[in-house]
């Protein structure tokens, strides 16, 4: 086990820099990658941890492979965490798959590691791409297991996803390094392995080299994939607002742009895990939004969409509570929505964006959203009216009003963030007035906006 690494023979992909997270089956593939890293840490580029998820399923045969995993990284001096599951009864494969990558992701929270490095070979990425092409999977699920993949604010590394998995076995054997066998490969039970014992042998039969071509096929979807993720995040970036999105800017757009838009933003927004991604009729019902004045249409986990006058809303999770702020001169952030005090600058302001008030007139205001009761005296009219029928006619969308940043006195709104003001003082130009100003994306008045 003191052996050069570099005599396996094999050439990584692209590898982080500083701290990594390995997972470490003790199989033939993550026993190759720890060598390869153990070589990359004594040339001084990476910094690499290990991570063996011990399942529980097999008995004698898991603890020997935690055991065979311990073993090796005493060896080459790698730092190993394990983690024992405890399934409650579930033996599928999914069921590992999800549990074994929730350790992962835990483990990468309580260390601050960014990186993730995982020993998939080019023949896995062969089979997913097969299992998934025969679920029916688009473009994002075909471009699978990528050398290098952004997923939930770490960087996943496939450094062996370009080597085949007989030639990484042939390099261990000559190289005199053992890996243990995880007996569950044989089982006809899991649809991996029947594409892995029956599919591609019957296509590398009809044409050899299939699974590396098809490899390929994935290299060319990955790309072409991350360019139409970064078109996706651009108009997100200009035309969406945390669980708003603009429909009509949307509806401009061609079908399979809107689709994949809508996915990103899903993905982007919905507190979910991957498993819950949008299936191609949720996708297709989601699309058709954009199009309709209303609508809505029920997502993963109890969650749902809604088209209302102006633009789609994700809705069926708590939103979060901002609570109450007393004012205080300077500037507040409330939420994700600054209330700024400035100079005045002799004019009176639009009440929607700006309002100059005398100074002493806030004394004992707070800032906060609606509550039961609330009622607002429209600037410049008699009376008052529920908040509730004011934002109504001023066409403020029902998803946005328990968002809308508050000026009040105890029941009372003075200004409704990009909305309008309320029984505030008539404006004099020597009556000691500070100019109030809403700062920050308020996209519940972007509609007001193209109107005016």
């Amino acid at each position: 086990m003191t052996m050069d690494a570099s005599k396996l023979g094999i050439q990584a992909g692209p590898l982080p820099e500083g701290r990594c997270l390995a997972g470490f089956s003790g199989g033939a593939d993550s026993t190759a990658m720890m060598f390869l890293l153990a070589e990359a840490r004594d040339a001084g580029r990476i910094m690499p941890e290990a991570i063996h998820v011990n399942h529980g399923l097999r008995g004698e045969e898991s603890d020997g492979d935690e055991a065979f995993c311990r073993d090796i990284c005493e060896r080459l001096q790698i730092p190993l965490h394990i983690v024992r599951l405890d399934l409650e009864g579930r033996t599928d494969e999914n069921a590992c798959r999800e549990e074994r990558f929730r350790s992962f992701r835990d483990k990468l929270a309580q260390t601050g590691i960014r990186s993730l490095l995982l020993a998939h070979n080019r023949d896995d990425v062969a089979e997913t791409f097969m299992m998934r092409l025969m679920r029916g999977a688009g473009t994002e699920g075909l471009a699978c297991m990528g050398a290098c993949d952004e997923h939930e604010g770490f960087t996943i590394y496939r450094p062996l996803s370009g080597t085949g998995r007989e030639e990484i076995r042939t390099a261990l054997r000559r190289a005199g390094i053992a890996w243990r066998e995880d007996s569950s490969n044989s089982s006809g039970v899991y649809f991996r392995n029947l594409v892995r014992s029956r599919l591609i042998p019957v296509m590398e039969e009809m044409s050899p080299g299939a699974a590396a071509r098809i490899a390929q096929t994935v290299s060319i979807l990955a790309g072409e994939n991350e360019q139409l993720d970064r078109e996706a995040r651009a108009f997100l970036q200009e035309h969406s607002y945390r669980r708003w999105l603009d429909a009509e800017a949307l509806a401009a757009l061609n079908v399979p742009i809107r689709k994949r838009i809508l996915r990103t933003w899903w993905r982007m927004t919905a507190p979910l895990p991957e498993e819950h991604a949008l299936n191609a009729r949720q996708t297709a019902e989601l699309a058709s939004l954009a199009g309709s004045s209303r609508g809505k249409v029920n997502l993963p986990g109890g969650t749902y969409a809604v088209r209302c006058r102006n633009g789609i809303y994700l809705g069926g999770w708590p939103r979060e509570q901002t609570g109450e702020t007393p004012y205080t001169a300077g500037e507040i952030r409330f939420g994700e929505t600054v209330l700024a005090t400035l100079p005045p600058e002799g004019n009176p302001g639009d009440g929607r964006t700006a309002q100059e008030v005398p100074e002493s007139f806030l004394r004992g205001c707070v800032i906060r959203t609606r509550k039961p009761g609330d009622r607002i005296s429209p600037f410049g009219m008699h009376g008052s009216r529920k908040l509730q029928d004011y934002f109504t006619d001023r066409g403020i969308d029902e998803p946005w009003r328990d968002e809308i940043p508050l000026l009040c006195r105890e029941n009372e709104v003075l200004l409704a963030a990009g909305v309008g003001a309320g029984a505030i003082p008539g404006w004099q130009p020597d009556a000691g007035n500070v100019r109030l100003a809403w700062q920050g994306r308020l996209p519940w008045m972007a509609k007001e906006r193209k109107r005016t």
